[in-house]
């Protein structure tokens, strides 16, 4: 294969004008840049959306070049980025990350947890509403009773995630009810997960030649929360940076290392779900851990967040790596696909 000595950086044409979420985008343009020209690469950006007519000669006229791919949306939907992929693959262009089968899987929130529970993976129960608008529960005759957490269906970035996001319901009229509401509200699909009451981990995941690598892992230690307040990672913890929530939302590494138990059983599992979504580059798991120190996946991250102070550019500094070393690996490992196919 012809060495690949140029990156186009692409990236969702919407993200200046988005929200907070969508602009954090160009912290991750800045940064990858850097790192790359740091191993020899040049670089250019595309803003990716949905003139595809437009694209194709965008990107086949930049000879042996790479895409790294940091499109996360498409003309708003999250949903949507999932195309990108898909066309590169089309036009047989090698690109960073997971391929279109893994994001449509990991990114579909009911769909990814019927795909682990296929592989054993321990998972909420949960539910959703079908396209009749009757209530589906996964496993099937769950109840609705309890405490339960409602979720957009195909977005990130903890969107429309607050402290009401958790709420106990009497029955399944009652959840259901709330998922219509929402529905209405925001013109999006919700569904709704069984509330873990415990601890909040995460595990990322890079590729490396024969598997993945499992980086350290995080816990999100929820510091000072009052008695009550759920314990969730929502928006404001992510995005707010004058909010208590983001304050007191705090990662930390080292947290198990006197629970070897579990934290084999968190590593076992992030390698279970890379291999059943067909994971590749790099990757990030968000578990539960109940009282009892039982671990529950709840979702599965194809191409997180790679900004410098997101969480697997933390991970990957505290298993010894420069954010450099990072970017390089994950250009590598797209490459070696390539070759391989």
């Amino acid at each position: 294969m012809t060495p690949v000595r140029r990156a186009i950086l692409a990236y969702d044409e919407g993200a200046e004008k988005g929200d907070v979420a969508a602009r954090d985008v160009f912290a991750q343009l800045g940064a990858v840049e850097a790192a790359l020209a740091g191993f020899g690469m040049e670089t250019e950006r595309l803003a990716v959306g949905l003139d595809f007519a437009r694209l194709k000669p965008s990107i086949i006229r930049v000879a042996h070049a790479l895409v790294f791919n940091l499109v996360e949306s498409l003309d708003g939907a999250d949903r949507l980025q999932t195309l990108f992929p898909m066309l590169l693959e089309s036009w047989g262009t090698p690109f960073t990350g997971s391929g279109s089968a893994a994001m449509l899987l990991s990114n579909h929130k009911v769909l990814a947890k019927a795909v682990l529970a296929g592989v054993g993976a321990p998972v909420p129960d949960c539910c959703f509403l079908d396209a009749a608008g009757r209530m589906v529960f996964l496993p099937e005759g769950e109840k609705a009773g309890g405490c339960w957490i409602v979720k957009p269906l195909e977005s990130h970035a903890s969107l429309f995630m607050d402290d009401s996001a958790v709420g106990k319901y009497a029955d399944e009229k009652d959840l259901g009810g709330r998922l219509r509401e929402l529905r209405a509200e925001h013109g999006m699909e919700f569904f709704a997960e069984r509330y873990i009451e415990g601890r909040e981990f995460n595990l990322s995941l890079v590729e490396e030649e024969g598997g993945a690598r499992v980086l350290p892992p995080a816990e999100i230690v929820f510091a000072g929360f009052p008695a009550g307040k759920p314990r969730i990672v929502g928006h404001a913890a992510k995005w707010d940076e004058d909010s208590e929530d983001f304050r007191n939302t705090r990662r930390t590494f080292g947290t198990v290392g006197n629970e070897p138990d579990l934290a084999a059983s968190l590593a076992n599992l992030a390698r279970a779900a890379w291999r059943a979504f067909g994971l590749s580059g790099y990757a990030r798991i968000d578990f539960r851990v109940d009282a009892a120190g039982r671990p529950f996946v709840l979702e599965a991250n194809a191409n997180p967040c790679l900004a410098p102070a997101a969480g697997l550019a933390a991970a990957a500094g505290e298993a010894g790596w420069s954010f450099g070393e990072l970017c390089e690996r994950i250009v590598g490992a797209a490459l070696l696909r390539a070759s391989a196919g």
